[in-house]
């Protein structure tokens, strides 16, 4: 036995059993203590708005703001997204409040995403028909888009957005595609225990 624990072979064998533990021990100590756990990012976007309605496209804008929630070993991070867009056109004049889910990603400095929004949409007509001037929906919207990496904290957005509008006896989809900035809000990041 004693032959043994002094040969060549066994002590290459405990000092290659002690190297990897020792890496398995290394490489606990480099693993990220503290993550993202909440982000708050508010956008403003130029939005041009496909009324379904009449024969010309409305200009007008979005704002809102994406609430996400990181998820550790996630593909895909869940959000919150608020928005409001208004877009006035020749024929009709648009305004929508709308909330609901956002599912993002990241690829390398690109952020594809895809939204399912539940709202209220408000329409009113710059000519009356038989006194129907205007009107107003519960509205269905889904969509997506991607945010591109401009600084750490500033982001490129690019957005399409297509409406479900009943307006009984009607059924509007108007489509509105924007183009804007996202900013994310500093944040303390917490420690993960």
């Amino acid at each position: 036995m004693r032959k043994l624990l002094y040969s060549p072979t066994f002590k290459s064998a405990v000092l290659l059993g002690i190297l990897l533990l020792a890496t398995r021990i290394v490489s606990a100590q480099a693993m990220v203590t503290a993550q993202r756990s909440i982000e708050v990012a508010p956008f403003a976007q130029a939005s041009l708005l496909s009324p379904d309605w009449g024969p010309t496209g409305n200009l007008g804008y979005t704002a809102g703001v994406d609430v996400t929630r990181f998820i550790r070993s996630s593909l895909f991070q869940p959000a919150l997204e608020f928005r409001y867009t208004r877009a006035n056109g020749t024929t009709v004049n648009e305004r929508s409040y709308a909330g609901g889910i956002k599912l993002q990603t990241a690829i390398h400095g690109v952020h594809p995403y895809a939204t399912l929004l539940v709202g209220h949409g408000n329409i009113d007509f710059n000519y009356a028909n038989n006194g129907y001037n205007g009107d107003n929906s519960l509205i269905y919207a889904f969509g997506g888009g991607a945010d591109f990496n401009v600084t750490p904290q500033w982001k490129l957005r690019l957005d399409v957005l297509s409406q479900h509008w009943n307006l009984d006896p009607y059924t509007l989809t108007p489509m509105t595609l924007g183009v804007g900035i996202a900013y994310t809000l500093p944040a303390h990041n917490r420690r993960v225990q």
